[in-house]
């Protein structure tokens, strides 16, 4: 089957007189009556479930269709993005080694990396990955080389492609962050990278109505990542995984409309009052132009962001007046948001770290949402108008 088929039907296996929508399993353990049995399911030998941290039905097709839709043996589903971030870098380098980093990276991730794996032992190294030739030496030393698809929160396309290509040279695992693509617009295990993860909270799930995270790859990799999930208590509740299989039905037609309207705000943008500048990877001013033309061909999702005159001020006298457009900490949903990485995604870095990566007071981020592109564009017309 293609993508949007696969969106639909991955993950269940329906018979006569199979509920068409999957039955909602919150049993924290499950009962048995022969020990053999229980036995052969705890080892993995036999099909069932038996303890809600261990295992899950809703969970279990969650991961099944995720790692389909990636082209992936096996999938993982942890109680967040940044649970399953943790679970698939410890799974990739259980020791500590150089992590080589995007040096645009979501700040929840350089947190993690900073004021957790460094003071572990791990050295990490940011690179501007358009750099190719910067990327190729750091590679040379690295134990494990992380990415975005689309980075956060300027959105530019590093060479997913031609990344693989080195790290697989050299034998590091290459965990790509493929959140803001999502498995419909990009499969970067198709690309080479190694194990690929997602915060489904965003477009997976879609609708702003649960947290949760997925990771997918080799079952033996995911197989590591999941003993240390369960280990330290981070797989994902029935509940969570049951919104997130709906949300992922709809993936597909979700996406392309996100893709649609981003590029056409992007557009319209540029000759908005007191825009600066408009990122966005399928914009023919964006450097990552060539390279999400050649990795994106069904489009880059709906996320973009732009760097407004005047700082912080500006930004929020912009907010005050926005008639349908809201102001939300998280992305991704079917409604258009924006976000301020000053003091939401990159608010641990400093006012320098924030320059360097070219997040300014003005910069503001754009989850655009599935609305009548239209009215999205009115919306931002008015709140910059003069």
């Amino acid at each position: 089957m293609k993508q949007p088929s696969r969106a639909v039907h991955a993950g269940r296996d329906l018979k006569a007189r199979s509920p068409l929508a999957p039955d909602l399993s919150p049993a924290a353990v499950h009962v048995y009556t022969d020990l053999d049995d229980y036995d052969a399911v705890a080892k993995g030998e036999r099909p069932g479930y038996y303890y809600g941290r261990n295992s899950n039905s809703n969970r279990d097709m969650l991961e099944t269709a995720v790692a389909e839709l990636e082209g992936a043996e096996a999938g993982l589903a942890t109680a967040s993005g940044m649970a399953a971030l943790h679970a698939a870098m410890l799974a990739l380098a259980p020791r500590p080694v150089t992590i080589v980093a995007t040096r645009e990276l979501y700040g929840g991730t350089l947190a993690l990396l900073r004021q957790d794996f460094e003071p572990a032992g791990y050295e990490v190294q940011f690179v501007d990955m358009s750099d190719l030739e910067a990327v190729r030496r750091a590679v040379s030393t690295a134990g494990l080389v992380l990415a975005e698809t689309i980075t956060n929160p300027l959105c530019a396309v590093p060479d997913t492609e031609a990344i693989a290509t080195m790290a697989r040279e050299r034998g590091v695992p290459f965990l790509v962050d493929n959140t803001f693509a999502s498995p419909i617009l990009c499969r970067p295990l198709e690309l080479g990278a190694t194990m690929v993860m997602h915060s489904v909270t965003k477009y997976i799930g879609g609708h702003s109505d649960l947290v949760a995270g997925v990771v997918a790859g080799d079952a033996k990799v995911i197989g590591a990542a999941r003993a240390r999930s369960v280990r330290t208590g981070t797989t994902l509740g029935p509940f969570d995984a049951w919104l997130a299989l709906r949300g992922l039905r709809t993936l597909d037609v979700r996406m392309r409309r996100h893709s649609h309207n981003s590029l056409a705000v992007a557009r319209a943008m540029r000759k908005m009052e007191g825009v600066a500048r408009v990122h966005h990877p399928l914009l023919e001013s964006s450097p990552s132009h060539g390279v999400a033309k050649r990795l994106l061909p069904d489009g880059a999702g709906g996320m973009m962001a732009f760097d407004l005159e005047g700082g912080r001020a500006a930004v929020q006298r912009m907010m005050s007046r926005f008639q349908l457009v809201t102001f939300a900490a998280s992305l991704g949903g079917v409604e258009t948001t924006i976000s301020y990485p000053e003091i939401t995604s990159h608010r641990s870095l400093t006012p320098d770290e924030r320059a360097e990566l070219g997040v300014t007071p003005g910069t503001v981020r754009v989850s655009v949402g599935i609305e009548d592109a239209d009215d999205i564009v009115a919306d931002f017309a008015q709140a910059l108008a003069s």
